[in-house]
């Protein structure tokens, strides 16, 4: 999806990261297009989650207002997403989202994202420095668009590190997804699951901004034995972090040329998105 936004909370220190990712427009805790291994809105030491609990961490939650207008002859896209997070023992990362696409000239389409992210390996674990942390996860997909197969499960694995010690911290994420979605599942499944890399790289700048930029390969899948491909697609963002609680981004990201052949592309994109954490 093209989706062009996101963000993480990263402090300047030499050893941690601070702070959840975003809840993203499929209800995973990331940035706008890809997970991230971290889980969202963990219980940080010291502190409780709601009435005290040590099991459960406070939700967090992301709204997304993206915008794809040059698409002629099908017109105008413009897609409004909110999603939920909550984790279980700082380790068990469930979501919910609900996107609303109106295409125009078209229809409207909603779909529905269950996901379930679990970290394995957390950052630094035995006693390893540069060890990233590691996650896998799922996210039930389900389409109103009127599609051969409008429901699907897409997998992932992922790994991120944050490198505090350089001037500027970085954070690198990269992973593997393993799905069936035509347009991330908007457009509905096809019959084969294609296996697609994406990545990450993220840095902060005066304790308050967020720069970074995220790619996600193109997929290739069959349909009635045809090939149904989403083209590759990358964006850029900016965040602004006025208090520890609420960011506010802004996005531009390229989903391919609207004219290109044989594969869904819908040209620019332009993204305005306001996360909060409880």
């Amino acid at each position: 999806m093209f989706f062009g936004v996101f963000l993480l909370v990263l402090v300047l220190s030499s050893e941690v990261w601070a702070g959840p990712p975003l809840t993203n427009a499929e209800g995973v805790g990331g940035c706008a297009l890809n997970p991230f291994a971290y889980v969202a809105n963990p219980i940080k030491e010291g502190e409780t989650g709601p009435f005290g609990s040590n099991v459960v961490g406070y939700p967090q939650i992301g709204l997304w207002k993206i915008g794809l207008y040059d698409n002629k002859p099908v017109g105008r896209i413009d897609w409004f997403t909110i999603g939920v997070n909550l984790t279980f023992f700082n380790r068990l990362e469930v979501g919910y989202s609900h996107e609303y696409v109106d295409i125009e000239n078209v229809k409207n389409i909603g779909k529905d994202n269950l996901t379930a992210k679990l970290n394995l390996i957390r950052e630094g674990d035995f006693g390893i420095k540069l060890l990233p942390a590691i996650s896998v996860g799922a996210i039930y997909k389900t389409t109103s668009f009127d599609a051969d197969d409008d429901s699907d499960v897409d997998y992932y694995v992922v790994a991120t590190k944050m490198f505090g010690d350089l001037p500027v911290p970085v954070m690198l994420n990269a992973g593997l997804l393993f799905t069936k979605g035509i347009v991330r599942g908007v457009l509905g499944f096809g019959d084969d699951r294609d296996t697609v890399f994406f990545g990450n790289i993220e840095t902060v700048l005066f304790k308050k901004f967020i720069v970074g930029w995220e790619y996600e390969a193109k997929v290739d899948t069959e349909l009635d034995g045809q090939d149904v491909r989403t083209h590759a697609m990358w964006e850029a963002h900016v965040a602004y972090m006025p208090t520890s609680d609420l960011m506010l981004v802004v996005s531009y990201a390229y989903t391919g040329d609207k004219d290109h052949d044989g594969e869904y592309a819908f040209g620019n994109a332009y993204v305005l998105s306001l996360q909060y954490t409880f």
